[in-house]
């Protein structure tokens, strides 16, 4: 086809390289706009069936989306990091007669100060009545501060590179960050923080597939694969990943043709005794013995053990072979070992509940163990799960690092820095916002409040927060000292179940006044 001689070379030329560029432009907008409709709400309309503590930045973007799309008649909205998760059970709290507000959380593993300040504006959007930030010392980002010359230093060029790549600032909100710091940024995390403010796919691609993989876990496959165990819990205590204790008492409430168990070891002998109720323990009636060949999970057909004509509720299974222990199936590493029976599949002898889960604690023998040991016996197991060469451990690093910096609180004097700013930041937003803002600063282990219990560091770091919130008609409630068995701490700053069922009267009786007041 000939060039029209009438039209000028050049703008012939330019008339199609501006074609290509709209076109480009067009389809660069296309896949923009595709991406926010497929990424950013059709993909949060697949039903969430993750159970708690599991892909926890789809399950904090799922939860802030239900919060915003959603509203109580009076909300409160329980705000931080993973200490705010192991500290209160909103679920018990939501179950109390007549109560007076709705708990809810916002709040993700390892939130710092900085990551709220970022999120207020969600957080606003979620309708709170009364924002409830629980925060710890460990919150504050330590790793940061250095101490030379009797003075801690905060070093901001490693923060802000640091924090460009790290979960919360990738994957929820990378533009804002980018806007603040794209003179500091290094080329390459620069670059990463362009392409996951424009695409959504790229910021969500380290957990697309979770609530995809559950989904069909929890409906077209055997219960073999999962999370945490959700099926009958047995009288003895069953580890959250389904191990037995050396036996396992538990009432069938769904008696299933077949079941799976896992076994450790090939050759194992179990008993099998079987119940008109969980009630009636004191004779069986029914009772075989069975050696299974092979390890690993094996069928459980219950009319190979127990005649069909025999009406049975419950059974109870016991190994009388050789045990394994806790840290043969990796349940545990460090601190004192015991015995386990047989892994149960995920809803072992009950209907599966595939509602959303992601933010609903269960209790489990992982936690219950703690409470049952003497104190000395816990002190001893926590020397070795927690302390013991927790400087070349690297599953402890970071909580040898906040250790450290307790000791180094002592000899310095108090002075603000970033990550304490910004608590003042947020507490000036919701000021401003007329949403009442309370900051409690959650419950310490004994063990490791002593390193700072008395330091002017910290009566001085008290007073300046109190200071301030009060100013604003604001509250700080300080329930470091709450809880004063250690038994009921995992580690410096995470309550067992227990210790957070015991926290949780204090926790919900200390904020009485201020739901009276938000809730008229």
């Amino acid at each position: 086809m000939e060039t029209d001689p009438t039209i000028p070379v050049n703008q012939s030329r330019f008339g199609q390289k501006w074609k290509v560029f709209l076109v480009t432009i067009l389809l660069f907008g296309g896949i923009i706009l595709l991406d926010r409709i497929v990424f950013s709400k059709l993909y949060f309309l697949f039903p969430n069936e993750t159970e708690w503590d599991s892909s926890p930045w789809y399950n904090f973007l799922y939860r802030t989306k239900e919060l915003q799309s959603t509203q109580d008649k009076h909300r409160t909205i329980i705000a931080g990091s993973s200490v705010a998760l192991y500290s209160v059970l909103p679920d018990e709290l939501n179950r109390e007669n007549n109560p007076q507000t709705k708990y809810s959380f916002f709040s993700h593993v390892a939130m710092a100060p900085t990551d709220l300040d970022y999120y207020k504006e969600d957080l606003l959007d979620s309708h709170p009545d009364l924002v409830v930030y629980i925060h710890n010392f460990a919150d504050l980002q330590w790793e940061y501060q250095e101490l030379i010359n009797g003075k801690l230093i905060f070093n901001e060029k490693i923060w802000v590179t640091q924090f460009g790549d790290r979960y919360p600032a990738k994957t929820i909100y990378p533009g804002d960050y980018l806007m603040d710091h794209w003179k500091e940024l290094p080329r390459k995390t620069l670059s990463k923080l362009i392409t996951k403010t424009l695409f959504y796919v790229s910021r969500f691609r380290v957990f697309f597939w979770d609530p995809i993989e559950v989904y069909i876990d929890n409906h077209f496959r055997s219960g073999r694969k999962y999370h945490l165990y959700q099926g009958e819990k047995p009288k003895e205590g069953i580890w959250s990943k389904g191990w037995t204790k050396e036996s396992a008492t538990l009432e069938c409430s769904d008696k299933k043709e077949n079941e799976s168990i896992f076994l450790q070891k090939s050759k194992t002998k179990l008993r099998f005794r079987f119940f008109t109720h969980i009630n009636s323990l004191e004779k069986p009636i029914h009772e075989m013995e069975k050696t299974f060949d092979r390890s690993g999970w094996n069928d459980l057909e219950w009319n190979s053990l127990i005649p069909a004509s025999l009406d049975w509720r419950a059974v109870q299974i016991q190994i009388i072979s050789e045990l394994s222990s806790a840290k043969e199936v990796n349940l545990i590493r460090y601190g004192r070992d015991e015995f386990v029976g047989i892994r149960l599949s995920h809803f072992f002898c009950k209907k599966s509940t595939l509602e959303n889960r992601s933010y609903s604690r269960g209790t489990y023998w992982d936690d219950t163990r703690l409470v049952t040991k003497t104190i000395p016996d816990f002190q001893a197991d926590y020397f070795e799960r927690m302390i013991r060469d927790a400087e070349s451990r690297p599953e402890l690093m970071r909580l040898h690092l906040v250790r450290e910096a307790k000791k180094n609180v002592n000899k310095v004097p108090f002075e603000p820095w970033w990550e304490f700013n910004r608590i003042l930041n947020i507490s000036d937003y919701f000021y401003q916002h007329k949403i009442p803002f309370v900051l409690v600063l959650s419950p310490e282990n004994p063990i490791e409040f002593d390193f700072y219990k008395s330091s002017q560091w910290r009566k001085d770091w008290i007073s300046s927060l109190k200071s301030h919130l009060n100013a604003r008609g604001q509250t700080l409630i300080d329930h470091t000292e709450a809880v004063s068995d250690v038994r009921y701490f995992f580690d410096p700053h995470h309550l067992t179940y227990e210790g957070a069922s015991y926290y949780n009267h204090i926790f919900s009786k200390s904020l009485e006044s201020q739901i009276s007041k938000s809730n008229p």
